[in-house]
């Protein structure tokens, strides 16, 4: 079959796609920041940034997992996308509509500053702009064809920044910024929804009979909740030690674990474009279990050379990574950095095997390991962090991490061996 002999150059051709796509929005989104805090200052920066600061985790919230839900589902049998679509839609318009509304009503409740209160209103839109748009990215994911992707992202970003320039070499305020962030989001969504309509429909023949179109909005939210359960574990575990430096230590401290984390999320750049492209691969394959495994023991195979030869790296030139970047007043933060790149390695392979769980319908056994992994940090960092600070903390998550890919390994091995037995 044509799919069994394109299957690695696909993977490879939409990782690139999605790299290209996020490493681009992050140079985009940075320089816009830099922009915003050159022509404002600090005060428009700071305005920005805490209307932002409510609308995103409001947007997550009316995201709900759904789109991961629909990647998966629409991969596996893409004659229900169509009918996914439509409850989705229905569905975000209920929940993202009605935060949107709450947050209009409440905004002068969560300042006092006029100004942020007048951002918060210009932005409540995306509250259901953001989801909507991801209903059609999680359909490109599940066809697989990536493309549509950095041109959306990349052209929404562009068009932001260029119309933001103009408007502030003409003396717009924070409040025009804002204003051109909704706009060019809601432009986004409308070119999305064209670029479904023109090359992703489905022809009349297929049949819409789905047994998804009986689904209510409680069905879909039932079936897509150990998404965002999973989503909102993901962020307790991000936020989890630079909140407890923050209180047991000082500041310095966290800006230890700050400057070693920035160094963790670009290592997870490559890898988090690879996921983009091999959940919706997993989940097609499932029905052929020989070319899941071959696949999957690809990817973790890389997962593994990829990460290892980068903590190598970093626990070898850490304090002068350290010192060219931060400076040398940095260089003590040296050993955190190099536990933070080891914890990197099983949390890369954690993530793998949390696809496979999420293409076998595993989402609970996934959330229940990094429900365990949390008290585990937790109580690690209760024992590491007042003793060693930064470095402590760093250590917490590698315990985490590695206890959290050995709890996930040794039941989905199981699934593995009963493919095995299968083909």
């Amino acid at each position: 079959m044509v799919i069994n002999v394109m299957l690695m150059p696909n993977l490879s051709r939409n990782t690139f796609t999605l790299l290209f796509s996020n490493t681009g929005s992050a140079v985009l989104s940075f320089g816009l920041s830099i922009l915003i805090g050159r022509a404002l200052g600090k005060d428009g920066l700071g305005v920005y940034t805490a209307a932002l600061a409510w609308v995103f985790p409001l947007s997550l919230v009316a995201e709900f997992g759904i789109g991961t839900l629909m990647t998966r589902e629409a991969a596996r049998s893409p004659q229900v996308e169509a009918s996914y679509l439509h409850l989705a839609a229905q569905t975000r318009l209920w929940l993202g509509g009605g935060l949107m509304l709450i947050l209009l009503l409440i905004a002068p409740l969560l300042s006092d500053d006029q100004t942020v209160i007048e951002g918060l209103r210009i932005a409540a839109p995306l509250i259901l702009i953001t989801p909507l748009f991801g209903n059609y990215t999680a359909i490109f994911r599940a066809r697989q064809q990536m493309w549509p992707i950095p041109w959306l992202n990349l052209g929404m970003l562009v068009l932001q920044v260029t119309l933001t320039i103009i408007v502030f070499a003409a003396g717009g305020d924070i409040r025009a910024a804002l204003v051109i962030n909704t706009l060019t989001s809601a432009l986004q969504l409308t070119a999305a929804w064209w670029i479904w309509r023109k090359w992703f429909v489905k022809s009349a023949s297929i049949d819409q009979n789905s047994s998804v179109i009986t689904l209510h909005m409680r069905d879909m939210l039932r079936r897509a909740w150990p998404f965002a359960l999973a989503g909102i574990l993901a962020a307790l575990q991000l936020r989890l030690a630079p909140i407890l430096l923050e209180k047991w230590t000082d500041t310095g401290s966290v800006g230890y674990y700050a400057a070693a984390s920035r160094f963790v999320e670009a290592g997870r750049t490559i890898p988090n474009a690879l996921f983009g492209a091999l959940f919706p691969m997993l989940a097609t394959l499932i029905a052929q279990p020989d070319k899941l495994q071959q696949t999957f023991r690809k990817v973790m195979l890389g997962l593994a050379t990829f990460s290892g030869l980068l903590a190598l790296g970093f626990t070898l030139f850490a304090p002068h990574i350290l010192s060219l970047t931060y400076g040398v007043a940095f260089s003590p933060a040296s050993g955190t950095l190099q536990a933070s790149m080891w914890a990197l390695v099983p949390s890369l392979l954690r993530a793998g095997l949390t696809l496979y769980g999420y293409a076998h319908g595993r989402e609970q056994l996934v959330n229940r390991v990094v429900a365990v992994m949390l008290i585990v940090q937790l109580a690690i960092s209760l024992w590491l962090i007042p003793m060693h600070g930064a470095y402590g903390a760093a250590l917490s998550v590698l315990g985490s991490e590695i206890l959290g890919f050995v709890l996930l390994l040794l039941p989905l091995r199981q699934t593995f061996a009963h493919e095995q037995g299968e083909v």
